[in-house]
């Protein structure tokens, strides 16, 4: 069974719209680790990208300026109908202009998180608190309104080719 790749990336980008938090999965040398990050995400021609904050000091931080491969996991809160999406990719620490794209572009989603830091402080890097990009290569979305229970697909990035993914990898 397909899935047309263009209503794989509806369903994506309605779960990315509806939730706010992000669980990363990284690797250093004290193992793995999971952390909560909030999250803003835009959509490039064929790519997706995903803004978060974070401070350099975090055990997640520093496993992703060791190894920037990581996972990550959005769901919502509720279990029934089965909901989230599971991704592969790349994080990058931003910094200049583009830092300052995204944390203008952060407020709009979160205006509140103005309160934590000043502009000015996270550009000159004053802070311990840093802006980082995680571009995500393959998201497997799960919906079992869409799909029934038990199935997800594959939507690669940047070239959105969908499979159907078997088994709960």
């Amino acid at each position: 069974m397909s899935q047309d790749p263009t209503r794989l990336r509806e369903i994506c980008f309605s779960l990315l719209e509806e939730n706010r938090i992000m669980t990363l999965a990284t690797f250093g040398e004290e193992g793995p680790w999971a952390a909560p990050v909030i999250y803003a995400w835009e959509t490039h021609s064929t790519s997706i990208s995903l803004y978060f904050m974070s401070r350099l000091s975090t055990r997640h931080v520093k496993h992703l300026l060791e190894t920037p491969h990581v996972a990550a996991a959005i769901h919502p809160n509720e279990t029934r109908p089965l909901r989230g999406l599971q991704a592969e990719g790349r994080v990058e620490m931003l910094r200049g202009k583009e830092a300052l794209r995204v944390i203008r572009f952060y407020l709009r989603r979160f205006p509140l998180a103005k309160r934590r830091f000043t502009i000015r402080a996270v550009l000159e890097e004053s802070l311990d608190l840093r802006f980082f990009r995680f571009l995500p290569e393959r998201i497997f979305i799960l919906s079992e309104e869409d799909f029934g229970w038990g199935n997800r697909y594959l939507l690669e990035l940047p070239t959105g080719a969908v499979s159907q993914a078997t088994g709960w990898e």
